[in-house]
């Protein structure tokens, strides 16, 4: 599993390793397909569900982000509920072998098994789910 997107200012953070800080990957644009991008993100399967809210931590005075905790997954990568946010809004750069990943499957995400995302929750999350 490929995490994106879980920089150090961000909670929680699953204990997925960081990406480093978010503040260096901001831009002053973005991709040229960044909607595509951004809309990729949206699709992703969600894996895990989290009514959690909390700041947009570039821009504390842009109110409340919502479902910050939540996960979403193409069954090779895995990234929070927020990245589309910091993707759209303030051009946070991504990986380049995502980016390549992204525009490989033409930007629409594959539909996850049920399997692929149990082996995610349990072996790669750490979930228990008896």
């Amino acid at each position: 599993m490929n995490p994106v997107g879980f920089f150090s200012e961000l909670s929680p953070g699953w204990g997925l390793p960081e990406s480093g800080s978010i503040r260096d990957a901001v831009r002053s644009t973005g991709e040229a397909d960044e909607a595509e991008i951004v809309s990729y993100l949206l699709n992703g399967t969600e894996i895990w569900s989290e009514m959690s809210a909390g700041p947009d931590v570039l821009d504390t005075e842009g109110g409340l982000l919502t479902g910050i905790g939540s996960l979403y997954t193409d069954g090779e990568w895995i990234w929070r509920g927020d990245l589309s946010h910091y993707v759209s809004r303030h051009h946070v750069a991504l990986p380049r072998q995502f980016l390549t990943h992204i525009r490989e499957a033409n930007h629409s995400p594959p539909k996850v098994p049920e399997k692929r995302l149990v082996t995610i929750a349990t072996e790669d999350l750490g979930i228990s789910l008896d």
